[in-house]
């Protein structure tokens, strides 16, 4: 049988990633294997699917106030200006949650769906994210319910082992360490391959927000990984909260087929997503519910591929006797 790993664990982190997961401290987490396709990190559950081929519309995103609250800017507000404040209140959420040690879980879910969007397998995860070697790592402390078996507790122990060694090693050089290609981080090297336009004001759960839409510039655009390729091609709207500047809401579909190769010829036809996060006592921004679909094409458009990643934060489990992180 044909391995298709490799191609498919990459391409459910693009779902990932181009949802700015990163907003506005995270990475990609491990994801678990459904079927041959690696899922979605961080992935969770948001309650009743949705219909497949389609996300379900925001209840709460109402209808946008074409006249928005200048926030401290005067009238003339530009969407730059919002982004701007966003990306450098990023930049401080990031510090503040390296200097707590701060750690979150979320609890995961991957389905396998058919042609006529019909559920054919699952998969649920329990994932814990931590900081650790200067970024913030992730790892799957269960799965279905259940803690990791020996084999996989095993596996988890030296992709951490891993992990430490090349941080380490990259720290020592000088260098940038990036362990996962397929990360977004929420920055100007991001923003500025868009064009933002200030749509409106929103209110989101109670947090009233800029409505900040974006496509990509004409010309040339940031080739230089394999995930370029898809933000290049996607546009979306983010929901800034007029308060303190953190990410609320991050939807986006990109627009037109990636190729993709990896052994096989495969082509990401289709991704969408939205991401909603919530602010926590300490005044950080973390995800609290995740909702992305993709369908890819491998060997060569003969097999379709359709995966609905959800993700939902969860309560931090208790600790057992001996220390061990308790699934509940």
């Amino acid at each position: 049988m044909l391995e298709v790993a490799p191609v498919t664990t990459r391409l459910s982190a693009i779902a990932w990633c181009l949802g700015l997961v990163s907003v506005p401290l995270l990475t990609a987490a491990q994801p678990p294997d459904v079927d041959g396709l690696d899922g979605s990190p961080d992935a969770g559950v948001l309650g009743a699917p949705p219909d497949a081929g389609a996300l379900d519309p925001s209840p709460d995103a109402g209808a946008l106030d074409p006249s928005p609250d200048p926030g401290g800017f005067g009238a003339s507000v530009e969407a730059h200006q919002i982004i701007d404040r966003a990306l450098e209140q990023a930049v401080g959420q990031r510090a503040t949650a390296f200097e707590l040690g701060f750690e979150y879980f979320t609890d995961g879910r991957v389905e396998s769906l058919d042609g006529d969007g019909r559920v054919t397998d699952t998969e649920t995860t329990r994932n814990r994210h931590y900081p650790l070697e200067g970024h913030f790592y992730s790892e799957v402390i269960g799965r279905d319910g259940q803690p990791l078996d020996e084999d996989e507790a095993r596996d988890e122990q030296e992709k951490k082992s891993d992990f430490v060694r090349e941080a380490r090693r990259h720290a020592e050089r000088g260098e940038r360490y990036q362990p996962d290609e397929m990360r977004v981080d929420f920055d100007h090297e991001l923003m500025d391959r868009y064009v933002t336009t200030l749509v409106g004001t929103d209110v989101v759960d109670g947090s009233v927000c800029w409505v900040i839409g974006f496509e990509p510039r004409e010309g040339r655009l940031p080739d230089n990984r394999r995930l370029d390729r898809a933000m290049n091609r996607s546009t979306g709207r983010l929901w800034i909260a007029q308060h303190d500047y953190g990410v609320r809401r991050a939807e986006f579909e990109m627009q037109r087929s990636v190729r993709w190769l990896w052994g096989i010829a495969g082509t990401l036809r289709r991704a969408t997503g939205q991401l909603d996060f919530r602010r926590i006592e300490s005044g950080l921004w973390i995800p609290d519910r995740t909702l992305v679909e993709i369908e890819l094409g491998v060997f060569f458009g003969l097999k379709t591929i359709r995966r609905r990643i959800s993700n939902e934060w969860v309560e931090p489990p208790a600790p057992e006797p001996d220390g061990e992180i308790a699934l509940r």
